[in-house]
């Protein structure tokens, strides 16, 4: 066990198990307890950390040294408030968290990004999409090179008054991005970029991908980074993932992906984990591994539960292969296959404390990702572009138009999500997503926790073995 003391005295009275204590085994019999309210870390033998966490309530804890006690009250994994105390305790912590946050927001320098949308229309017909419907609705023109000057010339300046250019960043979604017909639209933009410093990514099918080689590439002016995105081994990838004819994809992305790495673009692999696929998963990484893809300098890669998951409780035997198979990815790419990495890189560090705790789960509500598409719509989240219910803002006369719709999402965050403020990593996963919670649970204001906290513990515990085998992991933003 960890055995430096935190500065105080010994607490008084009964104590009990902190409520925001979790723990995640880390092998060789050690255990990190990772507190969700101190964001304190602390290595303990494995039936120590199996105790505490089964022996949630008032308790004896004979089981420790005086100096265990003292050491864990000390970093709050132990209390002695009654749980109600400790809630609100928690709430004053994380009122204090968003005032700061929101303050960095408000900062010149805090990055910014416009999602252009430039087209709802796509070459691939995947099972899952979650704009099959709109298709069928709304047909909807591409975005055109006049729109892109006008946006330009009208109004980038005054949807983000305060953020100098060099902070901006510019995202290309669709639909799929890298139609032909959208090359006019991305010169465009590519040109402005160029001209002020402002790096690209884009989020693609990458079937098309090579007919836009020209205009990728790690220099300023180009698509820098590219996010595609598979769904297993080759055989249950190209049943989800298929053309709009039926014909397979795998083997064409693969072939993008290895164009990006010639061209030393960074090429970010979005993994979806199905329900009940973990082999085909493992098969994947094993596939790419092989391939010399996967652990190559400019590929990182990382795992996403599609939003069809379903229940927010999973068996322990999936678990324990998920477990497995995230610590494998981890080994290969010297980095967790998380989407919580950045926000968690630096919480084995000593200064742990200093790094930005969330309150959001995304940039949704936070004022620094607007989404636009091409009839000058803005969305706050990408997923839910293209239905007019759902836009935040709109263009027009050269002003922009905000609506109610604004101001209610700017409230979506744990302060005022009662169960999140009971939850033990409220401050590393923000609520989860707002769009799945509105869709599956009829309210933004609820949680939509999906496998969010394994993803926080395997995610530390990568970051723990990394460390402790002298590889700290780097981290790559996904495109969102």
């Amino acid at each position: 066990m960890v055995t430096e003391k935190e500065n105080g005295t010994a607490p008084k009275g009964r104590l009990r198990i902190s409520s925001y204590l979790n723990t995640v085994d880390v092998g060789e019999g050690a255990s990190l307890l990772y507190n969700g309210f101190t964001s304190r870390i602390d290595l303990v033998p494995t039936d120590v950390a199996r105790l505490l966490i089964d022996g949630r309530g008032w308790r004896d804890f004979s089981f420790l040294s005086p100096d265990e006690v003292l050491h864990l009250a000390g970093r709050g994994h132990l209390t002695g408030l009654p749980v109600r105390h400790e809630q609100e305790e928690f709430r004053k912590l994380a009122e204090h968290i968003f005032k700061v946050n929101e303050a960095l927001n408000r900062r010149k320098d805090t990055k910014r990004a416009v999602a252009f949308i430039l087209t709802y229309k796509c070459n691939l017909s995947c099972t899952y999409c979650y704009q099959n419907a709109l298709r069928k609705t709304v047909n909807i023109p591409s975005m055109d090179e006049a729109f892109v000057d006008e946006f330009f010339r009208l109004y980038i300046s005054k949807l983000f008054p305060r953020c100098h250019k060099k902070n901006m960043g510019f995202l290309l979604f669709g639909g799929e991005p890298l139609l032909p017909g959208n090359r006019g639209a991305i010169e465009c933009i590519l040109h402005y970029a160029k001209k002020h410093g402002i790096a690209v990514s884009t989020s693609t099918n990458a079937v098309l991908l090579p007919g836009m080689l020209d205009l990728i590439g790690p220099e300023e002016g180009k698509i820098q980074t590219v996010q595609v995105t598979l769904d297993g081994e080759q055989a249950f990838h190209d049943e989800t993932r298929i053309s709009q004819s039926g014909v397979p994809t795998f083997e064409e992305i693969i072939r993008s992906i290895r164009e990006l790495i010639s061209i030393k673009a960074q090429a970010i692999i979005r993994i979806h984990l199905h329900p009940d696929k973990l082999e085909s998963t493992r098969a994947l990484v094993d596939y790419l591994d092989r391939e010399a893809i996967l652990g190559n300098d400019h590929v990182y890669a990382y795992f996403a539960p599609i939003n069809s998951f379903g229940g927010e409780s999973v068996s322990p035997s999936y678990l324990e292969q998920f477990s497995e198979l995230f610590q494998h990815a981890t080994s290969i790419q010297n980095s967790p296959p998380s989407s919580f990495a950045r926000g968690l890189a630096r919480m084995m560090a000593p200064d742990a404390m200093k790094s930005r705790l969330k309150l959001r789960y995304c940039s949704a509500g936070a004022g620094l990702l607007r989404v636009v598409d091409p009839l000058g719509d803005i969305y706050d989240c990408y997923e839910e572009a293209g239905t007019k219910s759902r836009r935040i803002a709109t263009l027009a006369g050269g002003e922009v138009r905000y609506f109610k719709l604004k101001d209610t999402y700017e409230r979506r965050h744990i302060l005022n999500m009662s169960q999140c403020l009971k939850c033990s990593i409220a401050l590393y996963c923000g609520g989860g997503c707002m769009s799945q919670a509105r869709l599956q649970r009829h309210s933004i204001f609820k949680p939509f926790c999906q496998q969010n906290k394994e993803f926080v513990g395997q995610t530390l515990k990568a970051y723990f073995l990394l460390n402790k085998a002298g590889k700290p992991g780097s981290v790559t933003d996904p495109v969102y």
